[in-house]
């Protein structure tokens, strides 16, 4: 009786540390996410809105910013690996196309991260929330 007491113990706290764990899936992201980015030594924001969908079982979409230099920008480079999200979009620098680097942390309907633009070796941050 104390083994099987045990033995259904130990699987309860298994099972609840694989739910805490778990990975996402990318139909949890597919949605349209909002929140404002922010340069490095800026205070002004670029509200960013991400559209997520699957396309052919895959992660897929685009982002659009306030500021008029990412316009319904095709994601790029898109992985996702359990709460890691990392993509990239082009937007339109004052020397042109640049590339935009996002490696983000899921944490439900919310996302917070980094923002990296190499070309112009400026960085910041972007958090979202998933709206219902």
């Amino acid at each position: 009786m104390k083994a099987l007491l045990k033995f259904t113990a130990m699987t309860a706290l298994l099972l609840l540390a694989g739910l805490s764990v778990s990975a996402q899936k990318p139909a949890d992201l597919v949605g349209t996410w909002i929140g404002p980015a922010t340069l490095d030594g800026q205070t002004e924001t670029n509200e960013l809105t991400q559209v997520l969908e699957l396309k052919d079982g895959k992660l897929a979409g685009n982002m659009t910013g306030s500021y008029g230099t990412i316009n319904e920008a095709p994601m790029a480079e898109v992985t996702l690996e359990k709460d890691s999200f990392v993509f990239s979009v082009e937007a339109e620098g004052p020397q042109g196309a640049v590339m935009i680097k996002f490696t983000m942390k899921i944490t439900g309907d919310s996302m917070t991260g980094q923002l990296e633009i190499p070309d112009m070796g400026m960085g910041g941050t972007w958090e979202a929330s998933k709206q219902k």
